[in-house]
């Protein structure tokens, strides 16, 4: 009995796990890149950025729910979900601070967070940082500052 609980233990584990492995990664940029604009266009539509009286909270959570809906694949929903989630969406008077570095290897890498307001959006020593024109992070930036 012990062995067939094992061999089943076993079996079960590598059938989930042979799963995973073979489930595709998502690629935002490439053959994903059509249905990851779809479901944001989606979630757009159902859920307004500037609605008054809305927290940050619950306009995350719609635009969850408009994601889920939309057919996008399971592994590309997590990449979507957090273009809301990093957003000014139900915070008045925050913004998109896009702070840009170049390494000592001469690579220049922009990093997008949520800021208070545009004061709160400084450049790293010696670099640069702008507040972006878009409420998502996922918008608001490109690899060398702010996306027009």
């Amino acid at each position: 009995m012990r062995l067939l609980v094992g061999s089943s233990l076993t079996l079960s584990l590598l059938l989930v796990t042979s799963q995973a492995a073979f489930a595709q990664r998502c690629d935002p940029t490439g053959a994903d890149a059509a249905a990851i604009a779809a479901a944001r266009a989606a979630a757009d539509a159902a859920c307004d950025c500037n609605a008054p009286d809305q927290s940050h909270g619950q306009y995350v959570s719609c635009a969850v729910q408009a994601i889920n809906s939309s057919g996008l694949r399971m592994q590309c929903r997590g990449f979507v979900k957090k273009c809301y989630s990093r957003s000014t969406c139900g915070k008045p008077g925050f913004v998109t601070c896009c702070r840009t570095k170049t390494s000592p290897q001469n690579v220049t890498s922009t990093k997008c967070s949520i800021k208070s307001d545009a004061a709160h959006c400084t450049a790293p020593d010696g670099q640069s940082a702008c507040t972006g024109m878009h409420p998502s992070c996922c918008d608001a930036c490109t690899d060398s500052g702010c996306a027009p």
